[in-house]
């Protein structure tokens, strides 16, 4: 009677820890809120520091280890640039992947893709897996069509973004690391692509 009763006690004891531990993995340990400083080239040899943020959810395995993650937002905010105008805060739910100056017109580029097959489906499965962003003298950000001089562009921006967490200063020879075992997507802008949605 007494082993009975020990092992019901046992037994919703260990309920309620794995009760808890789904309520809080559900709650806030799958949330994602970092930020770091990035070093990118820019196309003319300059290279400068941008700030960034990326929010979203952890995703998990089985055994509850982070395995990756699922954006909600992503920013980019560049500093002071000599010669530069500063554009606002660039925001999006897609991960950057190319940052560009053009000092003849004034123009800030990024281009930037989707992460998840999910994301692509919601845009409405475009032709391309990528979308640009211009900001022209300072104003606000907008879309335009992907720019023939950015296809086969090398990626300038760290698009492996670990669910743990970056240094305080990622650096141009660490993102070289990422750049070799990326897919084909976030190496360089491509027209030609294939997707496993």
């Amino acid at each position: 009677m007494k082993i009975a009763g020990a092992t019901t006690a046992l037994v919703h004891t260990l309920r309620l820890i794995l009760l808890c531990m789904l309520l809080l993995t559900m709650g806030g340990c799958s949330r994602m809120s970092e930020s770091w400083k990035e070093e990118v080239r820019l196309s003319d040899g300059r290279l400068i520091v941008v700030k960034r943020t990326a929010k979203g959810t952890i995703t998990r395995d089985i055994a509850m280890r982070a395995t990756g993650w699922k954006p909600k937002e992503t920013t980019l905010r560049i500093a002071q640039v000599d010669g530069a105008a500063k554009p606002p805060v660039w925001r999006s739910f897609l991960i950057p992947v190319v940052m560009d100056y053009d000092p003849a017109s004034s123009t800030w580029s990024v281009v930037a893709t989707y992460m998840w097959c999910s994301t692509w489906y919601d845009m409405g499965r475009p032709v391309s897996p990528y979308v640009q962003y211009i900001s022209v003298g300072g104003e606000a950000w907008r879309v335009v069509p992907l720019q023939p001089a950015l296809v086969g562009m090398r990626a300038n921006l760290l698009t492996h973004i670990r669910p743990t967490g970056e240094s305080g200063l990622v650096r141009e020879q660490y993102k070289e690391m990422h750049w070799r075992t990326s897919s084909d997507q976030y190496k360089s802008i491509s027209t030609s692509w294939k997707t496993s949605c």
